[in-house]
């Protein structure tokens, strides 16, 4: 079950928010830890079970490193231990196992968010194990994130007010992100679908860079979707749950995109992995190697295949580059970084796309078609399907300008606004029951 399932929307949600806000303000974590492991278990009984057993061993492990007989290096071990409960269990069920517990990549950096924080001693522990649990599981961000920070999180697992205006700005958002990843992401993707169907080697060159565009599309709304149904549920349960998409495509470096792009991930590498290993404070050479280390992780959090360490390296070559030399010169030429970035970062995530090498590269013979390109069954494919999809290319479009931010925040609680997120809804609901829906692309890391 995820957040666009009807059985969600329409039976798990309704239930919780009654029993939420009906019961007294000091048993709502125990609402909200319980509805969250449910949540977890009506996708994966087993996927629950392992998520109740890391909360309960970190919780054990805090415990034990906040004891009054731990020294330093008693906790540093503690510390250590965490780590590597969190790592090894991540890689064996994301690696290894044949499925993937729902949400793992994400409460795995949430919790070991909070052991850092301990640790160092920026924020006390959790003072019980449902707090723990509440800030650990809380279903709106379980699946896909965003990935919250334990000192910036606890306080609000401690002390929340629910208010009207909160929760119908937070429907307000879960129906806008529902939208985006319906309506857009899922109709989009079907173009994707159709050129992986038809076979690389059969589309013209057109066709290959409209696809790349389209998964380019699809995996923005799809994610950021995602990430404003959390958000919206946050509110209505009294959280700020962090943004996680700030209009990445409005970048004019590799480096921008990626402080606008799952923002919550970006600053958990920054904060625990990229200070932690120096930052820039180093020298040149330390910064080049701790920015690759970031990257090179940051592929292997999404994969062990090839593609996806290509995809991290490459990102972080650029972005190298850009640290280097590269992002002088793109200051001083707003037009050209602007279609640097966008034409780079289609690039990229046809990387990211495609993990058989072989596949990637018959697409790569596709889009820069110089020594012979495959087949190109039909030359005019790209007209037909052009067609097809362009309205939905300019909603994406128009949604991502700046100008749809500023009638967001001037319009969005007026009637007219209501009105549209209201017709909206039942568009999504439609296209939910009619079986033209996709679950989530990040469920899969």
């Amino acid at each position: 079950m995820g957040l666009s399932d009807l059985n969600f929307i329409f039976r798990f949600l309704p239930i919780f928010l009654l029993v939420y806000y009906l019961c007294p303000v000091r048993y709502r974590n125990l609402a909200l830890f319980g509805a969250s492991i449910l949540f977890c278990a009506l996708s994966s009984p087993a996927g629950a079970v392992v998520l109740l057993v890391s909360v309960t061993v970190n919780y054990l492990l805090l415990c034990a490193m906040e004891s009054k007989r731990s020294s330093l290096p008693w906790r540093r071990g503690w510390l250590t231990g965490a780590v590597l409960l969190h790592a090894g269990l991540l890689g064996y069920f994301k690696y290894m196992a044949p499925a993937l517990p729902p949400g793992i990549s994400f409460y795995t950096f949430t919790m070991l968010s909070m052991d850092i924080d301990v640790y160092r001693r920026t924020r006390q522990p959790p003072r019980s194990f449902l707090e723990h649990g509440t800030y650990t599981a809380m279903f709106p961000k379980l699946l896909s994130g965003p990935i919250t920070e334990y000192h910036e999180t606890i306080e609000q697992v401690r002390r929340r007010k629910v208010s009207a205006k909160g929760i119908e700005h937070g429907l307000s958002l879960m129906i806008a992100g529902l939208a985006f990843k319906v309506i857009i992401a899922d109709t989009v993707g079907i173009l994707w679908h159709d050129i992986q169907t038809v076979g690389f080697e059969s589309i013209s060159t057109p066709l290959a860079w409209m696809g790349a565009a389209a998964y380019s599309v699809q995996l923005l709304f799809d994610f950021q979707g995602y990430s404003l149904m959390a958000v919206g549920l946050g509110s209505m349960l009294g959280f700020q749950l962090p943004r996680n998409f700030d209009h990445p495509y409005r970048s004019r470096s590799i480096s921008e995109y990626y402080r606008r792009w799952h923002m919550s991930l970006g600053r958990w590498f920054k904060d625990y992995l990229y200070i932690p290993l120096g930052g820039s404070r180093k020298g040149t050479a330390r910064t080049v190697l701790n920015l690759l280390a970031v990257w090179l992780v940051t592929g292997i959090w999404h994969g062990v295949t090839p593609n996806f360490i290509l995809w991290g390296l490459t990102l972080g070559f650029f972005i190298v580059m850009e640290k280097l030399w590269l992002g002088k010169f793109l200051e001083a030429h707003k037009l050209l970084s602007r279609l640097y970035v966008w034409f780079l970062i289609p690039l990229t995530w046809v990387v990211f796309a495609i993990t058989n090498l072989e596949g990637l590269g018959i697409y790569f013979t596709r889009l820069f078609p110089f020594r012979g390109g495959g087949i190109a069954v039909n030359a005019m494919d790209w007209i037909i399907y052009g067609k097809k999809y362009l309205a939905f290319f300019l909603a994406a479009f128009a949604v991502s300008c700046p100008a749809a931010d500023y009638l967001w925040k001037k319009y969005w609680n007026t009637l007219a606004a209501k009105i549209v997120l209201f017709a909206l809804f039942w568009v999504c609901v439609y296209r939910l029951v009619t079986g033209l829906h996709n679950p989530f692309l990040y469920l899969g890391f």
